[in-house]
């Protein structure tokens, strides 16, 4: 007969750590969609950064050929001009002269509020610290689903939410300052729509898109985009609190095997902690995606944004994203049953866009 520590705590014995990843309509002549700060929404990690983590994972993987979208799960690739808002941040010192290190030195998502400001997760632009890093170091391309093929645009200033909590994962939200406005392009771009200040989080299809890392570790040629479904916070909530638990357990397991811990204070420990996990989001997020876990964003899409499309046809942002759980030793850092991604909640920051950008 089973100990009842085992049948509580053995759901999944697997390894080390608990894992975070804090993680995918307009002009069609080339020309600037002509928008300002009032066009936007009005109605009408470990010891290193997302950088390091994203490179040291595209170092690992492979290049996908063209149109090898396929190998997205649920995926597709996206049609040149169907998102002009979309931005990829690059690493300028990894941004060559050839396609492949263009490809490469992308490392996040963003997306055009005006000419000159960008948004993007704040993981995405600060040091281990939490701190801005050095704006000189990074470019924005702009107006291709290729990054190779965009137009490249030096950062001249990152502005971070002043209550970013790098541990939560929470207010994960920056700005970048183009050091030059956008006032041509070799391909279509325009403002994206924005959730305004407190407006309700819909329910239901949305969309995300990224240059993030595929299936089988490879990297993707063109900007890819897939399908899933926005879901009340508490779907995220009891997917992690469980996935935890076992995580939990398999640890709590490990520790008292190899230092002949008493089981029953194991249990013990198990109790206590389990008792006192509260919610993992807040409201300053958004839970989304599928419950097989088959289509999501993932490292590399971090600060791209998640669509929706209102009554009227036209889209609009509500969500960056974020962060999503890993369960030990998993094989995939994403694309798990029942942990859904994690976005920032645009709604909750329109206010605070907007004073950063007004006139910009």
């Amino acid at each position: 007969m089973a100990h009842p520590l085992k049948k509580t705590l053995l759901g999944a014995l697997a390894g080390a750590a608990i894992g975070l990843w804090p993680v995918i309509a307009g002009a069609q002549d080339g020309s600037l969609t002509d928008t300002t700060l009032s066009d936007i929404a009005l109605p009408a990690p470990d010891e290193r950064t997302i950088a390091d983590y994203v490179f040291e994972q595209k170092r690992q993987a492979s290049l996908a050929a063209p149109g090898e979208a396929s190998r997205i799960i649920g995926g597709r690739e996206s049609e040149p001009g169907a998102w002009p808002g979309q931005a990829a941040i690059v690493e300028l010192e990894r941004y060559g002269d050839d396609e492949e290190s263009r490809i490469l030195s992308q490392f996040c998502g963003a997306t055009l509020l005006t000419r000159q400001w960008v948004l993007t997760a704040a993981h995405c632009v600060v040091d281990m610290e939490g701190r801005p890093i050095d704006p000189a170091t990074i470019g924005v391309v702009t107006g291709s689903v290729f990054v190779f093929d965009g137009d490249l645009r030096r950062a001249a200033e990152i502005v971070v939410h002043e209550n970013y909590d790098p541990v939560l994962i929470d207010n994960d939200i920056a700005l970048i300052r183009l050091a030059e406005p956008i006032t041509t392009s070799s391909g279509p771009v325009g403002a994206v729509r924005v959730a305004q200040q407190n407006q309700p989080v819909p329910q239901g299809p949305a969309v995300v898109m990224g240059w993030g890392l595929i299936a089988a570790a490879t990297v993707p040629y063109q900007l890819l985009e897939t399908d899933i479904d926005i879901v009340p916070n508490e779907v995220c909530n009891r997917g992690m609190a469980e996935q935890t638990k076992r995580d939990l357990g398999s640890m709590l397991v490990g520790i008292g095997v190899s230092s002949n811990i008493p089981i029953d204070r194991i249990q013990e420990a198990f109790d206590i902690l389990v008792a006192n996990m509260g919610p993992r989001l807040n409201a300053n997020m958004i839970c989304a995606g599928v419950p097989t876990g088959e289509r999501t964003s993932c490292n590399g899409d971090s600060g791209g944004p998640l669509m929706v499309r209102e009554e009227d046809g036209r889209w609009l942002q509500v969500g960056i994203v974020s962060w999503g759980q890993e369960p030990l030793n998993a094989d995939e850092p994403c694309a798990h049953p029942e942990l859904f991604a994690v976005y920032t909640n645009l709604a909750r920051y329109y206010d605070w866009i907007a004073g950063h950008v007004a006139g910009g």
